[in-house]
């Protein structure tokens, strides 16, 4: 079993989207699963320019020669994709959306219809069968993941490729602030990790805990006061630095 993770997170390992990759990653290599990471703030990769070339020249290669080339020899061996991204704007981070919309070079330009009649693109190359989701963001609520989750289906379906899961963690604000909140999910997570890499799909039980938030809101909104106690003390210093 070939796992690919991206990383979308502009902080990398450092935020709480990180954390929750380390557990997946050690229960991925626990279960005997292979796992390479991209963090993709670390390389340097181009908007698609929409040439089209990889589709009417040299087709499934895209014109563009930068670091989505070690991505796409990945891309091509694994068995799962696991895209990981804190919430921006009600969307996935620049970062992880520039390297999906790259991944157009899969594509043919010849049309044909899947399996519920939708008409798509066939395909120069295969992205890996299953892909999945973790994300997480600031607010508490699961409903801030609605934008993103519908989008990850509607690209999973684009690529023919199955979704196994969307694990979404909400309330990272007050996460940040008492780290250990988010322990049990760590704990599922490496669970997860195992389950993945022992049959390549995700127990429907394991999923319904992990997308259980951490906090409730009252929880988050108090921890979250400690947060905005500090940003209060940041910005005043920086009046006082001003004045």
């Amino acid at each position: 079993m070939r796992v690919l993770i991206l990383n979308g997170s502009a902080r990398r390992e450092k935020g709480v989207t990180g954390r929750l990759l380390r557990s997946i990653v050690k229960g991925l290599s626990e279960g005997g699963a292979l796992v390479t990471q991209f963090q993709i703030q670390n390389l340097k990769i181009s908007s698609c320019t929409a040439c089209l070339s990889c589709m009417h020249r040299k087709t499934g290669e895209c014109a563009l020669k930068d670091d989505m080339n070690l991505i796409y020899e990945e891309l091509k061996m694994s068995d799962v994709l696991i895209m990981a991204t804190p919430v921006y704007l009600d969307g996935m981070s620049a970062q992880l959306k520039m390297v999906i919309d790259r991944c157009m070079c899969c594509m043919e330009p010849f049309l044909t219809k899947d399996g519920s009649g939708r008409v798509r693109h066939t395909y120069a190359w295969r992205m890996p069968k299953k892909m999945m989701l973790i994300s997480t963001a600031g607010f508490a609520e699961m409903e801030t993941f609605g934008p993103l989750i519908a989008t990850f289906r509607a690209q999973a379906a684009n690529f023919g490729s199955e979704s196994i899961a969307e694990i979404c963690i909400p309330g990272t604000i007050a996460l940040q602030v008492e780290p250990q909140t988010l322990d049990h999910h760590l704990k599922l997570l490496e669970e997860a990790g195992k389950n993945i890499a022992g049959n390549g799909q995700l127990d429907t039980d394991i999923i319904e805990r992990l997308n259980s938030p951490p906090l409730t809101v009252d929880q988050y909104l108090a921890i979250s006061a400690k947060y905005e106690s500090w940003c209060r003390k940041q910005l005043a210093g920086e009046g006082k630095r001003q004045a």
